[in-house]
C-alpha cells in the first residue's frame, strides 16, 4: 500500500511518499540522503552502525534499522500508520538536491559542499535535544554518546533487548545531582536536572516551535546549561527553525576561511551579515560547514563543535 503526504512548508515546496511492506516502511524517492553523513555530522547521538550499510536508532521510543539502497529508504520495524513521523524525522519533505545546487553556485560554499553532501537534518523530540546538546558542551561525540546511553539505560522506558526510550523530564526531575555524576555527567549534572525541572514545571519547549528564532533563543537562554550555541542547536534540531546557526570557535574559522578569505577575524557585525545572506536554510548550511570544518581539523575526535 502507498501513502502519499501534502505537508509542505515554504522551504521545502515538495511531498514525499511511502509504501508498507510488512513490517518495513520504504521511501522510494530518498535520492541524495546519506545515513552515513547525517547521523554522523553531531546532529544526533542514538544512532549506530549496524552490518551491511545498516543504521540502527532510537527515536521517541522507537527503535528502528534504516538503510538507503538504490535511491531509497528502507526502515525496518516501523509502522506503517507512522510513515508521516518518519518522512518528517528525516525531512525527506525538502528537497536537499536543490540546496545543493545552490551552494555549487555560490563560491564561498563550493569548498564545504562535498564534505557534507548528503546531510539531512533530523527533526527530534525537543526535550531530548535540549539535555543531549546540554550534555555536548564541552565534550566530545563518543563521551557524549556513552553519557545519553546510560542516562537512557538508567532512567528511560525499556522498549526491546538493550534498547531504552530517553527518559521522561519526571524522570529526570526526581534524579540528584549524584546520580548524574555517576554516569559521567560531571558538572552538567545540575544543567541536566534544572532544566528538567523548568520543563516540568510548566516551561512550553514546544510553544517556541511557532516563536521567532530571537524569541526562541532568549526563552532557551534562561534554562541552565543553556549558551548561544546550545540554544541554536536546540532550535535546529530540535524545533525545526532552519535559519538558527550554531556557532562556536570552529564555525568562525571556518567561516573566515570561506567568507572571508582567511582575514583577520571578522566582527560580530559582518558575520551577522554573512550568515543573513545564507538565509532561511542557514542552518542546514551549517551542517555541512561544519563537516568541512571538522575535516580540516583533522581526525574530528577533539571537542565537538556542536
Amino acid at each position: 500500500m502507498r501513502f502519499f503526504s501534502k505537508k509542505m512548508d515554504a522551504v521545502a515546496k515538495k511531498t514525499y511518499i511511502w509504501e508498507a511492506r510488512g513490517e518495513t516502511l520504504v521511501f522510494p524517492h530518498a535520492e541524495g540522503l546519506s545515513l552515513e553523513a547525517s547521523c554522523r555530522c553531531g546532529q544526533c547521538f542514538r544512532w549506530r552502525p549496524g552490518a551491511g550499510g545498516c543504521w540502527q536508532g532510537i527515536v521517541q521510543g522507537r527503535a528502528v534499522t534504516a538503510k538507503t539502497e538504490g535511491g531509497q529508504l528502507f526502515l525496518a520495524l516501523a509502522r506503517p500508520e507512522e510513515g508521516e513521523f518518519w518522512g518528517d524525522y528525516f525531512d525527506l519533505g525538502r528537497d536537499y538536491r536543490a540546496l545543493e545546487a545552490r551552494m555549487a553556485a555560490d563560491a564561498r560554499l563550493r569548498p564545504a559542499l562535498p564534505a557534507g553532501h548528503g546531510i539531512h537534518i533530523f527533526h527530534q523530540e525537543p526535550f531530548e535535544t535540549l539535555i543531549s546538546f546540554i550534555i555536548s558542551a564541552n565534550n566530545n561525540i563518543p563521551r557524549i554518546q556513552g553519557i545519553i546511553e546510560r542516562l537512557c539505560a538508567r532512567w528511560g522506558e525499556k522498549i526491546g533487548p538493550d534498547a531504552y526510550a530517553f527518559p521522561a523530564p519526571q524522570a529526570l526531575a526526581s534524579r540528584r545531582e549524584s546520580e548524574l555524576r555517576e554516569i559521567g555527567a560531571g558538572y552538567r549534572a545540575p544543567f541536566i536536572l534544572g532544566s528538567a525541572r523548568r520543563i516540568l514545571e510548566g516551561f512550553d519547549l514546544e510553544h517556541l516551535r511557532q516563536a521567532t528564532l530571537e524569541e526562541t533563543r532568549r526563552a532557551l537562554r534562561t534554562l541552565p546549561g543553556v549558551g548561544p550555541k546550545v540554544a541554536d542547536c536546540v532550535a535546529l534540531f530540535g524545533l525545526g527553525h532552519m535559519e538558527a546557526f550554531p556557532m562556536d570557535v570552529w564555525m568562525k574559522r571556518a567561516m573566515r576561511q570561506l567568507f572571508f578569505q582567511g582575514a583577520a577575524a571578522p566582527t560580530e557585525k559582518e558575520l551577522r551579515h554573512a550568515l543573513s545572506e545564507l538565509g532561511t536554510e542557514a542552518g542546514i548550511i551549517q551542517q555541512y560547514i561544519f563537516h568541512y570544518a571538522r575535516k580540516n581539523a583533522g581526525d574530528g575526535k577533539g571537542v565537538t563543535p556542536i
